[in-house]
């Protein structure tokens, strides 16, 4: 959903340029089709350029050529030389700096290297295109998104030309997608300022680099910039010195750093004022707003993989195995959700909601509803989570339950440690279960691993295709939405000071169909802005049902708490033998000491610096009673 926000942007200040600039072409191919381009597949496999719509969760229509295709069992691989040839471009009335730009993505991150040239001439013919000497030509590699490319097409003024896309040279990739074609008219000076970047929390008294995106609208080189940062309270000015060519886009950080004593949130204004020392042609698109808070302390950060997957695709079980990897190594840090499309594990909501966010495409996933489109593979997933695991985030999460029957009553808990004027921040929770099973052919699972011709997978190649239902066991099966894939609406109140804690109770039954002992309960806080997770927690059922605030609980003390090498339990004991519990929050004990003998006040010192960083319950028991609570341990 980021993705799509910052394409609306993008957009956005397209559309200034083509009020102060001449455009003479445009396509973003949402017209569903490619109908004024010719199309030309001179390899002669049958496979060419076609229209994706909503294919890649990133930029929605944009026109695709594949070097390799999902035909079952084991895919087919493509040698594509497959032209895409524009419409003619009318030159002969155009003046000043005019450049041809487009957008690039390599469709699967994992096997990216796609090899392209784009070719530009005055004639449509491929040959006469092909040995024209004006020409762009790359293999796109991995990309943080599609990239914004360009030619100078200056000499061609008072012409007539044709632009052509070329899928060569590649084989046994996935596909190449290319979108926002554009032929215009560059003015002299022009800056856009595209983005910025900085943590959207930090830290009291902790520097953050100010990060400008920055796209050259303009013919001329760009040496200098002229850039402000102002929180409302201080206006912070630098002149940076760059160099950023017509049509290139670069990051370029503000030397005057973000730092802030105590936790506040503010909304920091950027502005470049001035290039090279002059003004700018069109200054429009040269401001942007974004939030940023400071935090007293880091909360407990979990990932969150939601993985699109149905039991009809035979390449889901790579990202089966991809989700029970990444669950059993970072059991703590990891929130792994199976949402399952197609199939009797289907909950309609949730799978039509995510298919919206990440993209059509099965097996797909989504990291915290930022990264996008993430192959559901071990090492897409270890580097999605690599990237999002060291985000600081402003709040820990937990939850508690009571139960009447199969009827679930679900506290779902904040606590804050940064303050809000204005939040706009929702609680929701997610069931999910595991151990699933089921006798239906939809239980059974297509799999195209089976023989090991697509090499190992975690087992599945020594199963049949397809593997029958009585084999099948499913892990992570997302069972329920409670407050909407969005999060409840009201559920956090906009203003929020540091140390507060926020709750809010769902309401869930259990079917008489499942589990119990193998339900989770996944609390998130989701900013509606953008639709991204801000954090997650989770907990069994069973857990959520033990961490209750009983009676006498306040004669118990622990701390610190977050803790980070040693926990203090203070306690009056009453001349009997304790002990004490310690479980993660998937019930496993991590933690079991016992003491005899104990009288009066206590304070026992637990060691917990060999526990990894996240949630825990701890339960004191002397024989007779037994108190729980949670703690957290931060790293």
């Amino acid at each position: 959903m980021i993705k799509k926000i910052t394409l609306l942007l993008t957009l956005s200040f397209f559309c200034t340029q083509f009020a102060t600039a001449q455009t003479y072409f445009s396509d973003d191919f949402s017209s569903g089709n490619l109908d004024s381009w010719t199309l030309t597949d001179s390899d002669g496999d049958g496979n060419n350029w076609y229209n994706a719509d909503l294919d890649d969760g990133v930029q929605e229509e944009h026109a695709t050529s594949a070097s390799w295709i999902p035909t079952p069992p084991a895919g087919e691989v493509l040698f594509p030389d497959n032209w895409m040839v524009s419409p003619a471009i009318d030159l002969t009335s155009a003046t000043g700096n005019v450049f041809l730009e487009w957008k690039a993505y390599a469709q699967d991150q994992d096997w990216a290297n796609e090899n392209y040239t784009v070719y530009v001439a005055t004639a449509s013919d491929i040959a006469t295109l092909g040995a024209s000497s004006t020409s762009f030509n790359e293999i796109i590699g991995p990309s943080a998104g599609y990239v914004s490319r360009n030619i100078d097409v200056t000499s061609f003024v008072g012409q007539t030309i044709y632009v052509a896309f070329r899928h060569h040279n590649v084989s046994d990739q996935f596909r190449l997608n290319i979108d926002d074609v554009v032929v215009r008219t560059f003015n002299d000076d022009d800056v856009a300022l595209a983005d910025v970047n900085l943590p959207r929390y930090g830290l009291v008294n902790t520097d953050y680099t100010l990060e400008m995106v920055v796209t050259n609208m303009g013919g001329n080189t760009i040496t200098s910039l002229e850039a402000v940062w102002n929180d409302g309270t201080t206006t912070n000015t630098a002149t940076i010195p760059v160099n950023i060519a017509g049509g290139a886009t670069v990051n370029v950080d503000h030397p005057d750093l973000v730092n802030y004593s105590s936790a506040v949130g503010n909304t920091i204004t950027v502005t470049i004022t001035a290039i090279n020392g002059g003004a700018d042609n069109n200054p429009a698109d040269n401001s942007l707003m974004i939030p940023f808070n400071t935090m007293t302390q880091s909360g407990t950060k979990a990932v969150l993989i939601e993985e699109s997957t149905g039991t009809w695709c035979g390449w889901c079980p790579r990202g089966t195995v991809g989700l029970d990897y990444m669950s059993s190594t970072y059991p703590n840090t990891v929130v792994a959700i199976a949402v399952h499309n197609g199939d009797p594990m289907t909950v309609a909501e949730y799978d039509t909601a995510l298919v919206n966010v990440i993209g059509t495409g099965w097996p797909n996933s989504g990291v915290d509803r930022k990264l996008v489109g993430v192959d559901p593979g071990q090492a897409s997933l270890q580097g999605a989570y690599n990237t999002q695991i060291n985000e600081v985030v402003p709040l820990n999460l937990s939850a508690s339950a009571s139960q009447v029957g199969n009827n679930l009553t679900i506290s779902a808990k904040a606590n804050f440690f940064t303050n809000f004027s204005n939040a706009n921040l929702r609680l929701g929770v997610i069931i999910t279960e595991d151990g699933v099973t089921g006798t239906s052919n939809g239980y059974a699972h297509v799999n195209y691993y089976s023989g090991g011709a697509n090499g190992p997978m975690g087992g599945y190649e020594s199963l049949p295709d397809p593997v029958p239902a009585s084999q099948m066991v499913y892990n992570h099966v997302g069972r329920a939405l409670l407050g909407g894939f969005n999060g409840q609406a009201g559920s956090i109140p906009t203003v929020i000071n540091a140390g507060d804690t926020v709750s809010y109770d769902f309401n869930y039954t259990i079917p008489s169909t499942s589990d119990q002992d193998n339900m989770h309960i996944v609390v998130v806080v989701i900013d509606p802005n953008d639709g991204s997770i801000v954090s997650a927690a989770q907990s069994s059922v069973t857990q959520a049902l033990s961490v209750e605030e009983v009676s006498g609980i306040d004669s118990i003390k622990i701390y610190p708490n977050p803790a980070k090498d040693l926990i203090n339990v203070a306690f009056d004991a009453s001349n009997g033998d304790y002990k004490i519990t310690v479980t993660d929050m998937l019930g496993r004990t991590v933690i079991n000491k016992s003491y005899e003998g104990l009288f009066g006040n206590q304070n026992i010192e637990l060691p917990v610096n060999q526990l990894n960083a996240g949630h825990y319950i701890m339960n004191i028991n002397d024989g007779s009673a037994s108190y729980s609570t949670k703690f957290i341990v931060n790293k």
